[in-house]
Formats: C-alpha cells, sequence, structure tokens
C-alpha cells in the first residue's frame, strides 16, 4: 500500500475518534508534535532500528511523548512504531491537518507578495480567497520582491498568479504568438505566386 493511502487511513481512524472526544485541536497539536519528534534523527534511529527491543521503544516513547499527550495520541504513536512506519508520521500529520480543515470549511493559503501587505490589503486578498473557494482562510504571507507587484496565492493545488512578472510573461508570450502567426512567408513559392 502507498504511504498516502496508508498515513490517510490512519489520519482519517485519528480524526474520528478525536471528533467523538470532542478533542480536535488537543489531537491536531499531538499528532504534529510526535511527528516533529519522529523526525529527530537520534530518535529516528532508536525507533526504527530493528536491533533495538520493542520493549526499549515502548518506555521510550513513554517516557519522552506519554506526559504531553493524550492517551489516544500516545497509542497512535506506539502503533506507528511497532509496524515501523516512522517515516510516515509528518504524512499523517499532514493529513489529520487536513481532515481538521475539511471539517471546519477551511483552507490554508500561502499568499506571496513583492512588498508587505497592510491590514487592509490582507483582508482584501483574504475576502477575494474566501470567495474564490467557498471556504474560510487561514492566511500566511510571506515576500519576494522577484515577482515585482500584485500576489501569488496558493490554496492546496490551486494557485492563482496575478503577479506582474506573471502578467509581463503572458505579454510577452502573446507578442511573440502574435509575429510568429503574423509573419509574412518571403520564399521564394510565396513571391512567385503572389506576382501571378
Amino acid at each position: 500500500m502507498l504511504k498516502g493511502a496508508i498515513a490517510r487511513r490512519y489520519a482519517e481512524a485519528m480524526f474520528e475518534i478525536a471528533r467523538r472526544q470532542n478533542s480536535i485541536d488537543r489531537t491536531l497539536e499531538d499528532i504534529k508534535g510526535i511527528a516533529e519528534l519522529f523526525s529527530q534523527r537520534k530518535l529516528a534511529y532508536l525507533l526504527k532500528e530493528p536491533k533495538v527491543p520493542a520493549q526499549r521503544k515502548e518506555s521510550t516513547l513513554r517516557e519522552n511523548v506519554g506526559p504531553h499527550v493524550l492517551p489516544t495520541s500516545l497509542n497512535l504513536a506506539l502503533l506507528i512504531v511497532q509496524r515501523e512506519l516512522v517515516d510516515v508520521m509528518p504524512a499523517i500529520a499532514r493529513e489529520f491537518e487536513q481532515f481538521v480543515l475539511d471539517y471546519r470549511n477551511q483552507a490554508v493559503a500561502t499568499v506571496t507578495s513583492a512588498a508587505q501587505l497592510d491590514e487592509s490589503q490582507q483582508a482584501v486578498v483574504k475576502r477575494m480567497l474566501e470567495r474564490q473557494t467557498g471556504k474560510t482562510i487561514i492566511m500566511h504571507t510571506q515576500i519576494d520582491p522577484n515577482i515585482l507587484g500584485g500576489i501569488i496565492a496558493r490554496v492546496g493545488d490551486q494557485v492563482i498568479d496575478s503577479s506582474v512578472r506573471y502578467r509581463l510573461h503572458a505579454l510577452h508570450q502573446d507578442l511573440l504568438s502574435g509575429v510568429a502567426s503574423n509573419a509574412l512567408d518571403f520564399s521564394p513559392e510565396s513571391l512567385a505566386s503572389a506576382g501571378k
């Protein structure tokens, strides 16, 4: 089974448990923390190494993770280690977060601008994205002077590029295709036929 499908299955099961227990936010925080912990090289090596006894892996998790997370989140961490899926944990965290966003009809947008957007500009962009997606937008902004002006908004797989750089590139392409399609044919055959 593909890692993505495995991650989605675990995330969905955890989401259903969290929803029933009314602990969605806390579970999301736990799962992100576990994924971050599992990405630490030393711990990841210990948890993945077949020569390390299962009891040692379990006691390490109970000591390092147990006191800080819900029992259901600890159970997830133990199960992931037991089934040798430590590398899948970051994907589980991403999938779980997507379940939470979908449940709340929210989407995360990364908005790139050439200069810092003030609060009123951010509000306008947020409203535009909410109208376009039909979801409540959680907006993250970043600056890239190379786009020259305008914005580039990424919401999931969708990219809305209204940057000056993109518009200049599109204009350039239009001009080139216009020149190519309107080019006069100066071949000897066409000149001969034009003279007739």
